[in-house]
């Protein structure tokens, strides 16, 4: 699945084909692509707008569209989505599922194999976007700010940065890679971090990802951005060696999700007392 760095380089490949053009034409072909919006209210909402900005938020892909009524139009590329330009002569493929031909002759076309991606309408963003946590690579991505998100919880410490709904973006792979880079298990309960982590946590994060952005982020999988250079340190290494200790990567799994880990650089820690996390 596409994660922060995907989204911002796919965010900056509209950008330069369709900001400040207007839609023409607009077709959905598989209507639950759209939902709540019915597939013909869609066509007819943003018929005529104009695409005045394209932005990122969390793992969307955000367009403030200009037209009879003000709108936002959110997309969610899931498992196997992507956001294609290509002339609006260009015969819709078969995974075509929205398309959106501009004044330009040139068609934004939503692909989607596996059907799991998603287009939404609204008038205020905080209908879709709502409920997502700080952006870590926001001005109000603090260390102090970190620190209150994983402190103040319990949990163990990878699914708590996978929460969407405190800090949004972050997904399975650069997940693994910061916590590779900080030496920090990643089934550690929070409790059995202390302050002194927080840091080169936080640095860890902004780090992996502005690295991850400019080299467009991976190539794994589907729907992520074609050519992306970024090569992971940890994430689907499992039997291959660890470029700082020389043990072999191990694959587990922690909530549900594939897991890539050092068992020498990434020592499990137990959950502390709260006298110690305090003054340590």
């Amino acid at each position: 699945m596409p994660e922060l760095p995907e989204v911002e380089a796919t965010v900056e490949y509209l950008r330069e084909r369709v900001e400040g053009h207007t839609i023409v034409s607009a077709s959905v072909t598989w209507a639950r692509s759209v939902l709540p919006t019915p597939a013909p209210d869609f066509e007819k909402q943003v018929l005529n707008a104009k695409i005045e900005t394209l932005f990122r938020r969390g793992k969307y892909v955000g367009m403030k569209l200009n037209g009879i009524t003000p709108l936002y139009l959110f997309t969610h590329l899931r498992m196997s989505g992507s956001l294609d330009v290509v002339p609006t002569t260009f015969e819709v493929a078969k995974h075509d599922r929205v398309c959106l031909d501009l004044d330009n002759g040139k068609s934004i076309r939503f692909n989607d194999t596996r059907k799991f991606g998603r287009m939404r309408l609204c008038v205020e963003p905080d209908e879709v976007v709502g409920n997502l946590g700080l952006e870590p690579l926001g001005p109000e991505f603090t260390p102090e700010a970190l620190e209150a998100l994983i402190l103040g919880k319990r949990g163990r410490i990878k699914p708590m940065l996978l929460d969407q709904g405190l800090i949004a973006g972050l997904g399975n792979i650069y997940v693994d890679e910061v916590l590779w880079k900080t030496r920090i298990h990643p089934l550690t309960p929070t409790t059995g971090l202390s302050p002194s982590d927080i840091e080169p946590l936080h640095g860890a994060i902004q780090e992996t990802l502005r690295e991850a952005i400019e080299k467009l982020g991976t190539d794994f999988g589907d729907g992520v951005v074609d050519g992306g250079m970024y090569r992971p340190k940890v994430y689907g290494r499992a039997g291959k060696t660890c470029s700082r200790c020389g043990d072999t990567i191990l694959r587990t799994v922690v909530g549900q999700r594939g897991t890539h880990l050092c068992p020498t650089c990434q020592k499990k820690r137990r959950a502390r007392s709260a006298s110690k996390r305090k003054h340590k």
